[in-house]
């Protein structure tokens, strides 16, 4: 270890201005932390130091000093404990709870601030220029730390959530009179746990991943109907009955399907059947049935094809089979 140093840092009030101007990499300074925390009932002042280049994971910290809540501590509160906003580290404070992330242990001669205004000190350690009454895991997880689990590199991924996990504990059920009798004939409240899945967040995932500039594109085995039924108006009628009576041998079939039968233009039938995203479209039509049956399209292919009338049905069902 190196001896300790007080440096000239006029107005360096971030991690950023102090690498900077001590052209130093952010993983070798130390990063305060200030918030107040409310343990107990009681408003306590908490200073969670960091390594420069990580950020504070609040949740963590408030599991591992049982705080109610926490919010940003004000520069009123923070000079109450000897701390300079700025120019802050844990030597020499007073009337604060010091959490040190498990990392600063194991690192050597950092940048920290003066506790004075316009000052950092050099060769900072741990141990012998100040201790914690908290060691433990605070940081924000992020690429390339190690994993706690294998010691490898962490890597980062795009995700979205489809469900939660909320551990309640015994807060609730305290406050019910929620208790059970354990082996022993004890009363203990029961430790409660709440399980969830989504479905606006699944919806979000599918749309994410299975969409053009058209609109939705569902998988077959997810969509919320097997087909999308057009009929296209004619002067006799005719292509509504075959239509209606189409509709209601494929739901016959089981087959769930969404039968659009209003008075609008085939093209905007056609654009909200590719904003839907339905697998298939059935479109029923004089020029369709003059050429053999049902125009039915893919929703992720450009081409169409026809299908006579009578093995329509048996296509769908053919085709939810594939999926």
């Amino acid at each position: 270890m190196k001896s300790i140093e007080k440096i000239a840092t006029p107005e360096k009030k971030t991690i950023a201005d102090l690498v900077d101007h001590l052209h130093i990499p952010a993983q070798r300074t130390a990063k305060a932390v200030f918030l107040m925390a409310e343990i107990e009932g009681t408003w306590q002042l908490v200073l969670a130091l960091l390594r420069g280049d990580l950020e504070l994971n609040e949740t963590k910290l408030s599991h591992i000093i049982h705080a109610n809540q926490l919010r940003p501590a004000l520069e009123d509160e923070i000079k109450l404990s000897g701390a300079v906003p700025g120019y802050a580290s844990p030597i020499g404070l007073k009337n604060i709870l010091i959490v040190v992330d498990d990392e600063i242990p194991n690192l050597h001669n950092l940048a920290a601030g003066a506790n004075e205004e316009g000052y950092h000190l050099l060769n900072v350690n741990y141990g012998r220029d100040f201790k914690a009454d908290i060691v433990a895991d605070i940081a924000c997880a992020d690429q390339g730390l190690a994993c706690p689990e294998c010691g490898k590199p962490l890597s980062s991924q795009r995700g979205i959530e489809v469900g939660n996990i909320f551990k309640l504990g015994t807060f609730y059920s305290e406050r019910m009179g929620c208790h059970f009798l354990d082996e022993d004939g004890t009363s203990k409240p029961i430790v409660m746990g709440s399980y969830g899945i989504g479905l606006g967040r699944l919806m979000s995932c599918i749309a994410e991943e299975h969409h053009d500039e058209k609109g939705l594109a569902w998988p077959t085995h997810l969509a919320p109907y097997a087909a999308y039924l057009i009929h296209i108006e004619d002067k006799t009628g005719e292509t509504r009955k075959i239509a209606e009576s189409l509709y209601q041998q494929l739901e016959k079939a089981g087959l769930q399907t969404l039968y659009d039968d209003r008075n609008a233009s085939p093209g905007v039938k056609f654009n909200d059947a590719d904003l839907l995203g339905i697998p298939l479209r059935l479109t029923v039509s004089s020029r369709s049935l003059s050429n053999g049956g049902i125009e039915i399209k893919s929703r992720t292919s450009e081409n169409s094809q026809i299908i006579g009338l009578e093995q329509t049905v048996d296509y769908v069902v053919n085709t939810q089979i594939k999926a």
